[in-house]
């Protein structure tokens, strides 16, 4: 049983990294400098650090999720490069 859930994961993991190389994601907000993006990006980054996720894979994508949230909760949203804003 634990194989299947560690395939499973597996699986998971390279779907979503298949998904995210497929196209450049950056983060937009109106009006917003280079210079906002990084002081909002590094409070999310420092946050998420700070926070115990726990180890690993799972912990990783939490870890993501919760600088992803940060960023939106400072106005950002996560968009392909090649769209405006």
């Amino acid at each position: 049983m634990n194989k299947s859930i560690n395939q499973r994961l597996l699986t998971l993991v390279l779907a979503v990294f298949i998904t995210g190389c497929s196209s450049t994601k950056v983060w937009k907000k109106p009006e917003a400098s280079t210079s906002d993006l990084r002081k909002d990006s590094y409070q999310c980054e420092k946050d998420a650090r700070q926070s115990d996720f726990g180890p690993g894979i799972a912990g990783g994508l939490l870890r993501q999720e919760f600088y992803d949230s940060c960023m939106e909760s400072h106005g950002w949203t996560l968009k392909d490069d090649s769209e405006s804003y």
